[in-house]
This record gives C-alpha cells, sequence and structure tokens, in this order.
C-alpha cells in the first residue's frame, strides 16, 4: 500500500531538494573562499588564482541567496499557481491512488510511489512538482535504457570473467524481481508552459501508458523514440 501523500509531504520535497542545493554550494564556497583568501594573502590580492577563487565564492554566494528565497517561498511555486496548493495536490494525489490508471511503485522494497497516472493527471513520486495535467501536455517522448553488455576482449581469461560477471549481475536482479519487463524506462514530457518532466514508467508498460495519454490529448505531439546509450 502507497503511504497517503500530504502537504507537508511535498512542501518538505520540495524544500529538501532546495536544501541540498544550498549544503552543496556552501561546501564549494568554503573550499573556494580558503583557496582565494590563503592565494591573496601568500600571492597577493591582484593575483589572478585569488581572483578567480574569489569570484567564484561571490557567485556560490550569490545562488544560496537565490536558492535560500526560493526556499523561502516554497508555496509561491509554479505549480501550486497553476494547479492549486499543496493541500489539493495532496488532495488529487490521493484520490488518484485510491483509482489510478497506472501506478508504478520503486523496485527498491520500499513500495514508494515512483509514477501515478489517472484519467486527468500524470505526477512522479520522486518530484511532487512534476504533477501535469494530461491536457496540458504539448509534446512526449519514450526514452529507453537498453540492455548494455561490457566485455573484455584480447584476453579469453579477462572475456571469460565479464561474460561471468555479466551473467552473475543479471541472476541477481533477477533474483529481486528485476528484469527486461520490470525495470523502468521513462516517458519525457513538455508541457504548455515548456518545462520537460519525466516520469518512470515499467519497460512492459510503455506502449500502454502513451496510448492512453493520447487517447486523453490526442494533439500531442510524439517525438521519435529516443535510446539511452
Amino acid at each position: 500500500m502507497v503511504t497517503q501523500i500530504s502537504e507537508k509531504t511535498i512542501l518538505s520535497q520540495l524544500g529538501g531538494n532546495y536544501a541540498g542545493g544550498i549544503v552543496m554550494l556552501g561546501i564549494t564556497a568554503a573550499v573556494v573562499g580558503f583557496c582565494g583568501i590563503f592565494c591573496g594573502t601568500q600571492l597577493g590580492w591582484t593575483n589572478l588564482l585569488a581572483i578567480i577563487f574569489l569570484a567564484a565564492l561571490a557567485a556560490c554566494l550569490v545562488f544560496i541567496i537565490i536558492l535560500a528565497v526560493k526556499a523561502a517561498r516554497v508555496k509561491k511555486h509554479p505549480v501550486f499557481q497553476r494547479y492549486g496548493s499543496a493541500a489539493q495536490l495532496a488532495a488529487r494525489i490521493n484520490e488518484g491512488l485510491r483509482n489510478p490508471r497506472y501506478l508504478a511503485r520503486s523496485l527498491d522494497g520500499s513500495d514508494s510511489l515512483t509514477t501515478l497516472m489517472t484519467d486527468d493527471f500524470i505526477v512522479s513520486g520522486l518530484e511532487f512538482t512534476s504533477f501535469t495535467e494530461l491536457k496540458d501536455i504539448r509534446s512526449m517522448q519514450a526514452t529507453f535504457i537498453p540492455k548494455t553488455l561490457i566485455v573484455a576482449v584480447g584476453n579469453p581469461l579477462a572475456t571469460a570473467a565479464s561474460l561471468a560477471m555479466h551473467d552473475a549481475g543479471n541472476r541477481y536482479w533477477e533474483s529481486k524481481g528485476v528484469n527486461e519487463n520490470t525495470k523502468f524506462d521513462y516517458i519525457a514530457v513538455t508541457d504548455s508552459a515548456g518545462k520537460i518532466k519525466r516520469f518512470g514508467v515499467h519497460h512492459q508498460d510503455m506502449e500502454q501508458v502513451m496510448s492512453f495519454i493520447l487517447r486523453v490529448n490526442p494533439d500531442i505531439q510524439v517525438d521519435p523514440v529516443a535510446r539511452r546509450l
């Protein structure tokens, strides 16, 4: 059973995304700031390296401020302005979970929501702000992750080892219930605002999901299939 989504769940996820960026930028700022001060005190403040490091520090601080402002204004996110407040989105998602058109869960055993599609919207559990009404989709593209095989050639022992490791890897994932049909591929959609959003879909369900979206919104442009390398 997928855990019910709350307003707090959506806002916390969104705020967490900004917080992660702030932390990474903070670490970067600390490193380049130290380097800038070191170069400035040792080589002079007009030294090219000192100037570069200090300029990078200033850029980091600017981006930290931008992210902090966005984090403080999570309730003003464009998705809430278009589709309603976080509480309203949570209510729609929970209603969709009770009667989904398509529902995909994580393969890591956590049973967490990966993708939910109803008769009128699609949303990723990895990013609830991806919430998009099907009527707002302007184009979509299937992105498949191919089954790859890397084999060392030239040395018989290395080749045999590569094949053995590949076979062992396949057996491991099969033991977890992951195979060519249950693995995730992605649908990338572009909405009416020009935003690109991605939704995980089980390989075997791709045609079914895309066909339903097209039935709801037949004017969608379907781009050529993309295949990840």
